[in-house]
């Protein structure tokens, strides 16, 4: 008796000879969620950051604070996730233990800053090109987290900006090799 079994793999490769190599890394983490930024900003940083991500305790409620903390591995995490948004499995720490708090407020200061200029820049209240803030972006998730990231895991953060109905969406995966 033989039985057939479907193997999706996360990566494979394949050679000019016709083999595939099959690749399994095992998903440790997914959330996802957008925000709308429905709010007309002054051009002041710290204001425009304050309605974007909100203040205080209700910082915790945007969705890449949320990412960021889940990165770092802050369990409480998981407790701020609404219905609207998908999370899957479980908070792990990409980083040493001892740093996760530590780059939690590097990673975390850095892509707000960048985050609010981009929002800033599209309401014409910032002189700064989009595309440049999104390679600052892209930069800071380079060398924040895909490079300082402890080896065994595999990370896909992504921040995507929708300009028609102003709002940015968060994907965060965690894999381990």
């Amino acid at each position: 008796m033989s039985v057939t079994v479907s193997i999706q793999p996360n990566i494979s490769i394949s050679f000019s000879s016709g083999s595939t190599i099959a690749i399994l890394i095992k998903r440790l983490l997914y959330y996802q969620a957008t925000h709308a930024v429905n709010v007309t900003l002054t051009g002041d940083y710290k204001t425009d950051r304050e309605k974007i991500f909100g203040s205080g305790g209700f910082i915790k409620d945007a969705p890449l604070v949320k990412a960021v903390m889940m990165l770092c591995g802050y369990l409480k995490a998981k407790a701020y996730v609404t219905p609207e948004e998908t999370f899957k499995d479980k908070i792990v720490s990409i980083y040493d233990d001892v740093y996760g708090k530590f780059f939690f407020i590097e990673v975390l200061s850095a892509l707000m800053s960048r985050v609010t200029n981009y929002f800033q820049a599209l309401q014409g209240v910032r002189d700064e090109n989009l595309e440049d803030i999104k390679n600052d972006i892209n930069a800071i998730i380079d060398e924040l987290i895909t490079r300082l990231k402890k080896e065994k895991y595999y990370v896909n953060f992504k921040i995507e900006f929708d300009d028609v109905t102003p709002s940015y969406t968060v994907t965060l995966e965690i894999y381990e090799k």
